[in-house]
């Protein structure tokens, strides 16, 4: 989903707890502000994460739907899908430097050892 970050950001606090809309009063709009949530943007992105479904509003608290969670945690998931792929790409790039330490970190990354075998493996003298 092309979401702006604004937005995936709000979708991600309202996963983490609801937040009463805040202008309603200063107390909610001052939390929303601790939150980190642009309180000029909060009524145009949440209005289009509920249309999209993302959010919904209940009394006077929105929070992120069934829907709205699985899109959060599935972009965190794919996230950091992605890093550990980088990590392995470099090890693998710069084996010839360090081949033992690279190559547990690659096994590491991928899955194909756990973090004690890793940390037993070959160790460097100095």
């Amino acid at each position: 989903m092309d979401l702006t970050d604004a937005q995936w950001h709000l979708l991600g606090e309202l996963v983490t707890a609801g937040l009463a809309d805040p202008s309603h009063s200063g107390d909610s709009a001052a939390s929303a502000a601790a939150r980190g949530i642009d309180l000029q943007s909060f009524p145009a992105e949440v209005a289009l994460l509920a249309w999209l479904k993302l959010t919904s509003r209940v009394d006077d608290e929105w929070v992120a739907t069934d829907l709205g969670a699985a899109l959060h945690y599935r972009r965190l998931y794919e996230s950091a899908e992605l890093r550990l792929s980088e990590v392995a790409r470099f090890a693998a790039t710069n084996e010839a430097s360090a081949p033992e330490f690279n190559l547990a970190v690659r096994r590491l990354a991928q899955g194909s050892t756990s973090f004690e075998e890793a940390l037993r493996g070959p160790r460097r003298t100095a």
